[in-house]
């Protein structure tokens, strides 16, 4: 969660315009940051430009002593925003002293209690814990206390202090108790007025524990004294304040009980307004260091130590002397409350009052799956209410109902989809109705994920309800009928398994190296050293989003490229073409880098199944990579070809190394990452030991999880729609391999390719899946195409399952013509700019996308057969 988004959700809402506008500062920096390319741009010698460039990254190096335009221009928004803060802190100060002074009064007027006895409301006050308390605030008091003739008024206020709360043991709240007890709560009512005046404030804690040394012993002792006294009677009688709402109706006592009820009730407030005053003070403290932060980073400034120093932390709301006032008050709060209405049990009132408090956002470092651009838009709704374009709406005739035009699209889809499922399954195509059933159940999913009428996993959570009713499934020993209860096992068998185990296991993996910075540094080192020459920074990204595909998947590594070069996009001209290029650059590398790992895509986890042996790790980079690098060449001279972007812009903007000393975590991290990924390539060899490459992929899992490097927060932030998505399609291509119906589609398809070679097969099925995968998604095409490509290829007179397998799996991710192709598009297409529009177009896709898919595939069929063919398959 960015910082921007944990000061929206932690700000008080009506406070929101008094907190540090960090986002308005944000802002200031990155227009410096444009400003400074923009001169750089204007240099009609490149290489001087380039010279100058370097010099003015490290300008402040030099000028370290000797204040910018720039600097001053920052400056002077920082001390706006400070003097605002400091002044709506006054203004709320002021507003504390008047509840602190209302609490005081409904002390003094508090009446007797009319039936002590009976109530029991007592007045326990546990003089160990407020003995600890005062000797805690004179502490503080001795530590921050200025070097002001102050001390002879601190000297009273904890003589005050002691006396009255020795004072306070009380049995009931008659109306000699209440007077004592309100001076344990009375305070001087003068406001705060900053280190220079502080024994004037209402919030001055005891002055120093040397002045308390003479009368501790004494005060111990009565306090001993006061709590055998108290213990002796009605301990065994104490009735809640709630409870005594209800056992007496005199109205003599009514007035009494409605008197503390409005005492609470000003506690309560109290409470708050001091609890958001103090989450006030820390929120802008850490928004000034954050801010001073991201400018020395971006601008290569030396502000921050001085300015909070110097401004910061000896402003009045940010002094360690008003913080320990703030806290002093809320203590006090608390022993008031819990003297009063909880028989002086401290966290009992801190329990009840705390209820009334707004939760608190925790500010943390997201996982790359916490940073997709559908959740981060979901996060920023939570407290941004951006303008809802209005849906278009359908009138149903004859009625006055009307209803989303989307919603109508989707409804009348999946009725289409369902009337063609009830027409199949009451047909007869096939020689048996277990694969007459399963094919209307096929037709039924594969129109429903093509269309996506429902979501995408509701579709694969309806299949196996299906599946069984339908009756698809059969025996494999005789193929007799399967019973709906061994049916049942045999489904859900079927969704969890070594391959989900492999997917599951690239997000943990993914997760961690995101979360711990490591892919975040590798990248951002690389690209640091990319130089500023567009064509070569568009090189490198794609480079880097190929390679980091590999490790953490082509779902994730778009969102965490997308990141590292905003530096770039936010200092490019509007509607600069060099924008459209690098982003289409990291979507187009990342669909290509979906097929360079086992786990670097889900439909390569899908494929890897359907293959046997399994290829292992070796296998699979011997035939990808080369596939891999040829494409993002060829995808890298279109793009340059199309957008020319050196023409558009000479120079971009230096993207920084993440700075930071390794950790003890990062190695952990990497030392399991970098174990998974051997015993991952070794997996054919171990095979004896381990089963499965499902066993390995359980070792970051449990290893992540078991030692707290990930938490539930990161499990619950998984992509389980693609698992989901995922299991359906296995069940599905189960039942349709147990029915027989896969067996028999095949021999059809190979009835009518017998007769060709493994290559014009190949070619066949990778434009087929080629196609399907550019209209649907990657991961459908391989849910439906690739089982039917294995038994094509084992009912050849030849049989090569294996090769042809791998070649329609690696065919899924060269379709990328279309927004709609591939998540690497998807995330692409969402992004927008700083005036809300869309970097991308469709028309960008399809000039750069389907040349680049037409490439890729070609590179498959020919490249990827020889050496498919080399290796045996």
């Amino acid at each position: 969660m960015k910082f921007s988004h944990s000061l929206k959700f932690n700000a008080v809402p009506d406070w929101a315009e008094h907190y540090v506008a960090y986002d308005y500062l944000k802002n200031i920096i990155f227009d410096i940051e444009k400003r400074r390319v923009e001169t750089i741009n204007t240099q009609i010698d490149s290489e001087t430009a380039s010279h100058r460039w370097m010099k003015t990254n490290h300008a402040s190096s030099d000028m370290s002593n000797t204040p910018t335009e720039d600097e001053t221009r920052f400056i002077s928004a920082l001390d706006s925003q400070l003097e605002k803060v400091a002044k709506f802190f006054t203004q709320k100060e002021a507003t504390v002293c008047n509840l602190l002074d209302n609490v005081d009064r409904k002390v003094d007027d508090c009446p007797e209690d009319p039936y002590p006895d009976n109530g029991e409301l007592t007045l326990y006050t546990h003089h160990s814990s407020n003995s600890v308390i005062t000797a805690q605030l004179a502490q503080l008091q001795q530590q921050q206390q200025p070097r002001t003739s102050t001390t002879t008024m601190d000297n009273m206020m904890l003589m005050r202090h002691n006396n009255s709360t020795n004072n306070s043991l009380l049995i009931a709240p008659t109306n000699h108790n209440i007077n004592m007890f309100k001076t344990t709560s009375r305070l001087s009512q003068q406001p705060i007025t900053g280190t220079e005046d502080t024994s004037s404030s209402i919030l001055a804690p005891p002055p120093p524990a040397a002045t308390t040394t003479t009368t501790t012993h004494n005060d111990e002792k009565h306090n001993n004294n006061n709590i055998t006294a108290s213990s002796t009677k009605g301990l065994t009688h104490k009735m809640s304040f709630e409870s005594r709402l209800s056992t007496q109706t005199t109205r003599e006592y009514e007035s009494f009980v409605e008197h503390l009820f409005d005492l609470r009730v000003q506690l309560i407030q109290l409470y708050i307004l001091a609890s958001d005053l103090e989450s006030f003070i820390d929120l802008n403290k850490t928004a000034f260091s954050k801010i001073l932060k991201k400018y020395d980073k971006v601008l290569n400034g030396h502000l921050r130590k001085e300015y909070m120093n110097t401004k910061v932390l000896v402003a009045k709301p940010f002094t360690e002397m008003t913080t320990g006032k703030l806290r002093y008050v809320i203590e006090r709060v608390e022993r008031v409350y819990a003297d009063m209405f909880c028989h002086g049990h401290i966290q009992r009132a801190i329990r009840q009052m705390k209820t009334h408090l707004r939760d608190q956002v925790s500010y943390e470092r997201n996982t790359v799956w916490k940073d997709m651009v559908t959740q981060e838009r979901h996060i920023h709704g939570a407290h941004i209410n951006e303008p809802k374009v209005p849906e278009s709406l359908y009138r149903i005739p004859f009625t006055s109902l009307e209803i989303p035009v989307k919603q109508l699209r989707n409804m009348s889809l999946f009725l289409l989809s369902f009337v063609i499922f009830l027409v199949l399954v009451n047909i007869h195509i096939f020689g048996s109705s277990e694969e007459n059933h399963c094919f209307a159940l096929l037709v039924f999913a594969a129109m429903l994920w093509a269309t996506e009428a429902i979501p995408l996993y509701a579709t694969s959570l309806l299949i196996p309800f299906l599946i069984i009713p339908l009756g698809v499934m059969r025996n494999e020993t005789d193929g007799s009928h399967m019973s709906a209860k061994d049916a049942s096992k045999e489904v859900f068998a079927s969704m969890f398994n070594g391959t989900i185990m492999m997917l599951l296991s690239g997000f943990a993996l993914a997760g961690a190296l995101s979360k711990y910075g490591i892919a975040k540094a590798f990248a951002s080192h690389v690209l640091s050293r990319a130089g500023t020459r567009p064509r070569w920074v568009l090189l490198s990204i794609m480079l880097v989003a190929a390679f980091l595909s590999m490790w953490i998947s082509n779902v994730a590594t778009p969102v965490l490229c997308f990141s590292l070069i905003d530096p770039i996009l936010r200092t490019l001209p509007d509607n600069s073409p060099v924008a459209t290029c690098l982003l289409l650059g990291i979507a187009l590398a990342s669909c290509i880098g979906g097929m360079t790992s086992p786990i670097s895509s889900p439909q390569n986890i899908i494929t890897v199944q359907y293959m046997n042996p399994s290829p292992g790790w070796g296998i699979w980079f011997a035939v990808a990579l080369p596939i891999s690098l040829i494409s993002i060449v060829m995808c890298w001279i279109l793009l340059l070809m199309v957008y020319r972007p050196d023409r558009t812009c000479a120079h971009l903007n230096t993207i920084k190394p993440t700075k930071g000393k390794i950790t003890i975590q990062q190695i952990f991290v990497l030392f399991v990452a970098t174990t998974t990924i051997i015993l991952w390539c070794v997996g054919t060899s171990i095979e004896d030991t381990i089963g499965s490459t499902g066993v390995i992929a359980s070792i970051p899992l449990f290893v992540f999880f078991g030692t707290g490097i990930l938490g539930k927060d990161d499990l619950h932030a998984f992509l389980w729609s693609v698992v989901i998505l995922a299991q359906g399609g296995m069940a599905l291509g189960n039942a349709v391999t147990s029915s027989g119906l896969l067996q028999n589609i095949a021999l059809h398809i190979k009835d009518g390719i017998e007769n060709f070679d493994v290559l014009t097969i190949l070619i066949i099925f990778s434009s087929l899946i080629l196609v399907f995968s550019t209209f649907v998604s990657h991961t459908v095409a391989a849910l439906i195409i690739v089982p039917i490509v294995q038994q094509v290829g084992q009912q050849l007179p030849q049989p090569h399952p294996n090769l042809l397998v791998m070649g329609a799996g690696l065919a899924c991710s060269a379709g990328m013509g279309l927004p709609v192709s591939g998540f690497p598009n998807m995330s692409a297409i969402m992004l927008e700019d700083p005036k809300g529009k869309p970097y991308l177009t469709t028309r960008d896709f399809i000039i750069t996308g389907i040349p680049t898919s037409i490439f890729c595939t070609i590179f498959v069929c020919t490249l990827g057969y020889g050496i498919l063919t080399a290796v045996g398959y």
